[in-house]
C-alpha cells in the first residue's frame, strides 16, 4: 500500500514556521504579483497565493494588465513596481500571452526580488551553486522527499520534463547531490526503459497520463509536479490510480506538490525580507 503525500498538511507546517519567523524577526514581508490577461488557471493560482499570504501575514499587491499590453509597456510597469522600497519579492504569473517576450520580461526582475528564480541572473547563480533561494516548485519537490525521509544518496532519480519552472532548475539542484540523475522529456525515445530504472521518479512535463504503472518498478517513489487542464479539471503527469498500486510513495494532483509550492514561494519572500532587514542594520 503506497503512502499518499498530503501536500496541504506539509504546507500548513511551513505556514506555521513562517508565521513564527515573521513575529520573531519583526518582519514586514511584501509580495507583488504581475498578472497579464484573464486565464482562469492563472487567476486561480494567484488567488491561492493571495489567500496564503494573508494567512501568514505577508502584504500582497496584485497588478493586473490587459492581455494586449506590449512587452515594452510591461517591462516599464515591472520596473516601476520594483521601485517600491517595501517589496520583498515580485513574480510574473506564467504563462504570458504569446505576443509578449517572456524572457525579456523575466530578465527585468531584480535578482534580490526574484522569488520565483526565473531571471537569467538567478538561474546562473543556481547553476554555479551560489543561489540564496530555492525555486518554489523544485523546493516543494525536495520538501516532499525530506518530509517523508526519502534517502537520496546513491539513488537513481529520473526526471521527466526540462522546462523553466521545474526541469531546468531542479536538474541544477540535483546534480550537486550524491545521486545518479537521468533527465528525460516528451521526445525521449523508449521513455519507459528509463523510468523503469528509477528509484525516485519526478515529473514536470505537463502531459496528462504520461506515466503509467507498467513504466515503473515496484516500490518507486513518485513525485508528480506536472500540471495540465482538460475541461477545467486539473491533471498530473501520472496515472494516479494505477501508479499508486506500484509506488511506495506518491503525490496526488491536486493536493500534492501544488500547496507546498505556494508555501515555498512565501518562504522565499520571507528569506528576502530577513536579508533586507540585515542589510539595513
Amino acid at each position: 500500500m503506497s503512502i499518499i503525500v498530503d501536500g496541504n498538511r506539509i504546507a500548513k507546517g511551513i505556514f506555521t514556521r513562517l508565521r513564527q519567523a515573521i513575529a520573531a524577526h519583526h518582519l514586514r514581508p511584501h509580495l507583488a504579483v504581475v498578472l497579464v490577461g484573464s486565464d482562469p488557471a492563472s487567476q486561480t493560482y494567484v488567488r491561492k497565493k493571495q489567500e496564503a499570504a494573508g494567512l501568514i501575514g505577508i502584504e500582497f499587491s496584485l497588478f493586473k494588465y490587459d492581455e494586449n499590453i506590449s512587452t515594452q509597456k510591461l517591462v516599464n510597469e515591472i520596473r516601476r513596481i520594483q521601485t517600491n522600497p517595501s517589496l520583498s519579492g515580485i513574480i510574473v504569473q506564467l504563462p504570458l500571452p504569446k505576443t509578449i517576450d517572456k524572457r525579456l520580461v523575466l530578465n527585468t526582475l531584480k535578482p534580490e526580488l526574484d522569488v520565483d528564480y526565473l531571471s537569467w541572473e538567478s538561474l546562473g547563480k543556481l547553476v554555479i551553486g551560489e543561489n540564496s533561494l530555492v525555486p518554489p516548485t523544485p523546493g516543494a519537490i525536495l520538501e516532499v522527499l525530506h518530509s517523508h525521509k526519502v534517502p537520496l544518496i546513491g539513488k537513481h532519480v529520473v526526471l521527466v520534463g526540462s522546462g523553466d519552472l521545474i526541469g531546468k532548475p531542479l536538474t541544477n539542484l540535483l546534480i550537486q547531490m550524491p545521486l545518479t540523475l537521468t533527465v528525460c522529456n516528451k521526445e525521449t525515445k523508449n521513455l519507459a526503459a528509463l523510468t523503469k530504472q528509477a528509484d525516485i521518479l519526478i515529473t514536470g512535463a505537463g502531459i496528462a497520463g504520461l506515466i503509467k504503472a507498467r513504466m515503473l518498478k515496484r516500490g518507486v517513489v513518485v513525485v508528480d509536479a506536472g500540471v495540465s487542464f482538460r475541461k477545467k479539471k486539473i491533471f498530473g503527469d501520472v496515472k494516479f490510480e494505477e501508479v499508486r498500486l506500484v509506488a511506495s510513495l506518491i503525490t496526488p494532483t491536486p493536493g500534492g506538490v501544488g500547496p507546498i509550492t505556494v508555501a515555498k514561494l512565501l518562504e522565499n519572500t520571507i528569506i528576502n525580507a530577513k536579508a533586507k532587514n540585515q542589510r539595513s542594520k
